[in-house]
């Protein structure tokens, strides 16, 4: 996958980790500092690289540079590589090999028109999306429960998960309602190795307030790959590779196989998190160039890693346009004419909505809901003169990468595990 084109969506990813980084100064919410925060970059991206598809003029111009990509062709090749390896549907496989559980979808209110039979090509067979027309104005209930029917199904959460999603509700739609972007995502995987729930103990995590709340952490000793920059350390945690699995024998031809990890950003310092986030969000070949590298020779590594779980919804309108994209959303000038067939009557249509939900779960076995595998414990007696700590007992920042591509899939804040 071109460095370009990845860049481009790792450069948002960025800006988005800077912008829902906690305000630690911000009086505006007392909460701030405590809540943490996952999304889906990738999603995120995807979603706007589509609508640029539907747009022209200055509104398509500012979608493209926001994404950083040269064009809407290819911000659609990219789109298309992506979906094609990290965002294919895969069938029902084996306990533990990774995938993506990703639903997005376009939602146009029969008021603007027909969905163009391009526009629907587009969203189909280079992003995986769905483009329907719905009725926000005449009958929003029906409306909402089609969103979050088709979001459900298409992330298998109507089947395998008590915790469904509940990606738009009915006072965030109203007759004034034209286009909803609506995506959610989901990721499975087990560890490479996973940690031991017997060694799973209760500690204390210290909160960006100074305040402590009783965690429960995972821990062990094991080779990884780990990077030591000043203020702060980032540790490796790879899953499991999917290239023996039964999904990865169903690719096409050509496709590659899928390998994913998570990096941990720890602060050296416990109220360090703004700084560190400061620094890895400078400049996508900044963030790239501190990652550990799977190259490198690994540390023995006494790991200390809270368990958690964050369910995210979020409309990101208000995150967009503080960040520099206004037009799609503009009464006044917005031109998304290639999304639908619409008799232009003095006002253009507009998006009107964009909405995300992601769940990121983390836990012995690996991301989301396993049966833990066996693995040593964590002993006192194992510590060994290289051995280097790494203790997760305050706020830090993470990432899950497809390691291939370098795509950025998940990433996020944990700011109080418990919650």
């Amino acid at each position: 996958m071109a460095d370009g084109a990845r860049d481009g969506e790792t450069s948002l990813a960025l800006r988005l980790l800077k912008y829902l980084a906690p305000a630690v100064d911000s009086d505006d919410d007392a909460t701030a500092t405590e809540r943490n925060v996952a999304f889906s970059p990738l999603c995120i991206h995807a979603s706007l690289s589509l609508l640029a598809a539907g747009a022209r003029g200055a509104t398509q111009a500012q979608l493209l540079n926001f994404l950083g990509a040269p064009s809407a062709s290819e911000a659609a090749a990219f789109g298309r590589r992506v979906a094609d390896s990290v965002l294919a549907a895969k069938p029902p496989c084996k306990a533990g090999d990774p995938r993506v559980l990703f639903g997005g979808g376009v939602w146009v209110d029969a008021s603007c028109g027909r969905i163009k039979k391009a526009f629907r090509d587009v969203a189909a067979e280079f992003y995986k999306y769905e483009a329907r027309t719905v009725s926000f104005a005449k009958e929003p209930e029906k409306a909402v429960e089609k969103i979050n029917t088709w979001v459900n199904e298409a992330t298998l959460s109507s089947t395998y998960y008590l915790n469904k999603f509940n990606i738009i509700s009915l006072d965030g739609v109203s007759t004034a309602t034209d286009i909803v972007l609506a995506d959610a995502a989901r990721f499975q995987a087990e560890w490479n190795v996973p940690f031991s729930s017997k060694s799973t103990a209760a500690a204390n995590f210290h909160r960006l307030d100074g305040s402590c709340v009783t965690a429960q952490f995972m821990r062990h000793v094991r080779r990884h790959q780990l990077s030591c920059v000043d203020g702060f350390k980032v540790l490796k945690l790879p899953y499991k590779n999917d290239v023996f699995s039964t999904a990865a024998a169903t690719r096409s031809p050509g496709a590659s196989d899928t390998r994913y990890s998570m990096s941990v950003f720890l602060p050296d310092k416990k109220d360090g998190l703004s700084t560190v986030v400061d620094v890895i969000t400078a400049a996508p070949g900044y963030f790239y160039s501190v990652l550990p590298r799977s190259d490198t020779v690994t540390k023995l590594v006494s790991v200390k890693l809270p368990k958690f779980k964050i369910s995210f919804k979020r409309d990101l309108e208000s995150d967009l346009r503080c960040l520099g994209l206004s037009l799609p959303f503009s009464p006044e000038v917005a031109d998304l004419r290639d999304v639908c067939e619409k008799d232009y009557d003095g006002r253009p249509t507009i998006l009107s909505k964009v909405t995300h939900s992601v769940v990121v779960k983390v836990s012995e076995a690996g991301t989301d809901d396993y049966s833990v595998s066996k693995a040593m414990p964590f002993r006192a007696g194992d510590e060994q003169p290289d051995m280097v700590e790494f203790v997760a007992d305050h706020p830090f920042t993470f990432v899950i990468m497809e390691e291939r591509s370098g795509v950025i899939v998940f990433a996020g804040h944990v700011l109080d595990p418990t919650k």
